[in-house]
């Protein structure tokens, strides 16, 4: 029987954060966004649905429109690093395209849950109009 999407999507949440808790064990900075994971891939989910799946070992990536993004942890993002989702451009190698949205703290993971496809909408025609 295929794995129903919300069930993929809480096995994704728990690898990620298995994942950090082992790798990470002792970088506080990497290891804050494990709380942020459940509401970023939840908002992920409720805009891509099925297509949202693993891209490499540390990110995510989804459809939404036709386009292809990936969510992926940025070091840079604000003073102690969070995530980044950007538009995956066509081409060889996955070129990125523009950041779509950022993610710095538990409160903008939870905006992103609640608001994610009006701001993926913002994105794509902001990216019309250039």
């Amino acid at each position: 029987m295929p794995e129903s999407t919300s069930a993929k999507t809480e096995r994704m949440a728990n690898k990620f954060v298995w994942y950090m808790g082992e790798k990470y064990h002792s970088s506080k900075h990497v290891l804050r966004v494990a709380t942020w994971i459940g509401f970023i891939l939840k908002g992920i989910e409720g805009v891509a649905g099925a297509s949202l799946d693993y891209r490499r070992t540390r990110q995510v990536s989804f459809r939404y429109k036709r386009r292809t993004f990936k969510a992926k942890y940025n070091h840079h993002a604000g003073l102690r690093g969070g995530i980044d989702i950007v538009e995956v451009l066509p081409g060889r190698g996955a070129p990125e395209g523009e950041l779509a949205v950022r993610i710095r703290n538990l409160g903008e993971a939870e905006d992103v849950y609640l608001t994610l496809k009006e701001r993926l909408d913002r994105f794509i025609a902001q990216q019309r109009g250039v």
